[in-house]
């Protein structure tokens, strides 16, 4: 088993999970949870915007290539993305799932269709580890940022967590599995501060584990198609999540129902995304259609601009949120990549992936910026996993 020694984990060697979970027991006997949640009363108002291995890596310095017009904004000048590195042959499948570190930044892992998770050194892109346990491709994944937890879906069904602490165990450092799923799991999320995940994927429910006990305290029902990102917050809605029968639905946790079905997109939502700092997210579709949203109660807040068709895919996989600079980033299944301004809703780069030789697959399955903001990561097609730097940053 490869040591994680050198991985920063930034908890302590007695970091456990405590004993109760009192949010998690209340939910499993029925309990109403107005009065556990009484204590968790955040101002709802709306708050103002703010101004592979290392013989396989290959360096790169190239600019983004040019795909289609770029839009002249007042964020223009301030993104000017370019490739940096191009980690060739970081999996032998698509790279399909990825997540940073948020509390070092100094680490992210990806899941593939090759069945394996691996861990990577953000600056130096060393690979740290691989973890194997899946016996088919890994949809998603989620670090805690609470306890040296990963937590990882599978096609297989499945649902793993992983102590990143358990540097020398014999068995390895995978401590739980969840089942409950009867199909792959595309998308999970961890409560920010109570010890439950949420998790959904081709059954078109979500489940909500409590992590101790591994018991599923609770079920959400309402898309009919697979379930493509699950969010999560301290506010209401505690939960938001888009499905590929075009909805995006806002649940009542006390309830165990929808709150709100957003049905604006026509066609079927492969990603999502809540903006770390505002009361918004942004929704993409199979269409290339990008939409934001204002939470609590789900109103339209923008439909981005979308630049001219030029004949090539119009499908959207992935979206990320870059809160430093204000930035939605959008990545299609033919290698297109879209730079917005996140507050008016422009575009302001736009350019295309370069396959890595030998390859034909161009498409972008997963991506994310790095806690600084200078940073973004796309995961590809290609069995790649690029770098991409803010040169006017």
């Amino acid at each position: 088993m490869t040591s994680y020694e050198d991985i920063p984990i930034p908890y302590k060697d007695d970091d456990i999970i405590p004993e109760e979970d009192t949010m998690a027991e209340a939910m499993y006997n029925n309990v109403k949870l107005d009065h556990i949640l009484k204590n968790i009363n955040h101002d709802n108002s709306i708050n103002n915007y703010q101004s592979e291995e290392e013989e396989d890596e290959v360096e790169q310095e190239d600019t983004l290539p040019p795909s289609g017009q770029v839009a002249t904004t007042s964020q223009s000048n301030n993104n000017n993305w370019k490739l940096i590195r191009t980690l060739a042959g970081a999996h032998q499948g698509w790279v399909r799932s990825i997540a940073i570190d948020e509390i070092t930044n100094q680490w992210y892992v990806t899941g593939s269709s090759d069945s394996t998770i691996k861990i990577w050194d953000l600056a130096s892109s060393q690979l740290k580890a691989t973890l194997t346990g899946h016996i088919m491709g890994v949809r998603s994944l989620v670090i805690s940022k609470r306890f040296p937890y990963l937590f990882s879906g599978s096609e297989d069904k499945t649902i793993r967590c992983w102590d990143l602490e358990r540097t020398n165990a014999i068995e390895g450092c995978q401590i739980r599995n969840y089942h409950g799923h009867v199909g792959g799991i595309y998308a999970m999320s961890l409560h920010p501060e109570l010890n439950i995940l949420f998790t959904g994927g081709r059954d078109s429910v979500i489940r909500v584990w409590d992590i101790r006990s591994r018991n599923e305290i609770m079920t959400l029902v309402g898309h009919s198609n697979d379930i493509s990102s699950i969010e999560s917050q301290l506010i209401d809605p505690q939960v938001i999540s888009s499905s590929m029968d075009g909805t995006i639905r806002l649940w009542d946790l006390r309830k165990q129902n929808t709150q709100v079905c957003l049905t604006h997109h026509i066609k079927s939502i492969r990603d999502m995304k809540l903006h770390p700092q505002e009361l918004t997210f942004c929704s993409g579709d199979s269409n290339g259609n990008i939409k934001q949203w204002l939470l609590p109660k789900g109103q339209l807040l923008n439909e981005f601009e979308k630049p001219p068709q030029d004949g090539r895919s119009k499908i959207i996989n992935t979206l990320s949120i870059n809160h430093v600079s204000n930035t939605l980033f959008a990545g299609y299944d033919d290698g297109k990549m879209e730079f917005y301004d996140y507050i008016n809703g422009d575009l302001i780069q736009s350019g295309t992936t370069p396959p890595v030789q030998g390859s034909t697959e161009s498409a972008i399955y997963a991506s994310t910026f790095d806690v600084s903001g200078l940073r973004l990561i796309t995961c590809e097609g290609d069995k790649s996993i690029k770098i991409w730097g803010n040169t006017n940053a």
